[in-house]
């Protein structure tokens, strides 16, 4: 489980209604659309624990610079699953909070 203060959960919010939006700040968009066109193997336990620490961190980071930075610096198979499991988060919220369904 994701552990965050009050301050953090103001930034976390902020992040996942700019992406339902289409504004994915953290993340390249080319690199978004690399990692959905892959057919990757689902993740393990081992790591879907290491992207929620990788998340975790990402979310206690100060300003949008630092969290961009370390963002970059994953290595590229960590990332595509950061990327992977926060758009699921994105998609979840979506779903939580959207009343209309189809």
């Amino acid at each position: 489980m994701i552990s965050i203060n009050e301050d953090q959960l103001a930034t976390v919010e902020y992040l996942i209604k700019q992406s339902t939006q289409g504004n994915h700040i953290l993340f390249d968009l080319e690199t978004v659309r690399k990692v959905f066109s892959l057919n990757t193997p689902p993740m393990n336990g081992e790591q879907a624990h290491d992207v929620e620490k990788h998340i975790e961190k990402i979310m206690t980071l100060e300003g949008f610079d630092q969290r961009k930075a370390y963002v970059e610096h994953l290595p590229e198979d960590v990332l595509y699953r950061v990327i992977k499991i926060y758009f699921n988060i994105v998609e979840n919220n979506l779903f939580e909070t959207n009343l209309i369904r189809h």
